[in-house]
């Protein structure tokens, strides 16, 4: 038999990392094993240690992918509003909710992860989740050009930001804010505009 193509062989990498998001969805990290990852991609098992030494190497690589798939939609956010910087915090807030009600499995692998040797519990110990953190920042200092937030240091207003809107993404998905029932994502939304009002109020002569 002829071994498979390299274009193959990275196709099943891709779909195995992609079919454990989506596992993700269905049940707990834990729960999830390397059987049920290969039969949803179409392979054996013993296939997958190709490319993961093992069921904690799969998880840290969707972990990864989860923040690069946030990046790269923050950074969309961010060259689409270029020249409207309060926009670009406002749409950043509203990708990132939606991000998390939409992939609710892989957000929570993202910044409540299981003790899984090699994966670290700060969501920005890795690059694109550091990154994420800086688009922010830098969407902040923009603001601050502009009059917002004045005397406010911006590293410390992003960290603020992000844990409001993670804060209000995290209990809503478990359904924890005051009188919920189940995942409001026009709830979470209502968080971001509060907030945004909050900036709109702090420009000199306002």
């Amino acid at each position: 038999m002829s071994r498979p193509r390299k274009d193959q062989q990275l196709d099943i990498q891709r779909q195995a990392i992609r079919e454990t998001i989506r596992l993700l969805d269905e049940r707990d990290a834990h729960e999830i094993t390397l059987a049920d990852v290969a039969a949803a991609v179409g392979c054996k098992a013993p296939a997958l240690y190709a490319y993961f030494a093992g069921k904690e190497a799969l998880l840290i690589a969707a972990h990864n992918e989860g923040f690069r798939i946030l990046l790269r939609e923050k950074l969309a956010v961010a060259s689409k509003n270029a020249r409207d910087p309060l926009n670009q915090l406002c749409e950043g807030g509203l990708i990132y909710l939606r991000f998390a009600f939409e992939r609710p499995g892989l957000y929570r692998l993202m910044f409540s992860p299981p003790l899984v040797k090699g994966l670290s519990r700060d969501p920005f110990a890795t690059d694109p989740g550091a990154e994420c953190l800086t688009v922010l920042r830098s969407a902040v200092t923009a603001c601050q050009k502009e009059g917002y937030l004045p005397g406010m240091d911006a590293a410390h207003m992003a960290f603020v930001l992000w844990s409001a809107v993670h804060g209000a993404a995290s209990l809503l998905l478990l359904g924890r804010a005051p009188g919920q029932t189940k995942p409001d994502s026009h709830a979470a939304a209502s968080v971001i505009h509060s907030i945004m009002s909050f900036i709109q109020s702090s420009q000199a002569g306002n």
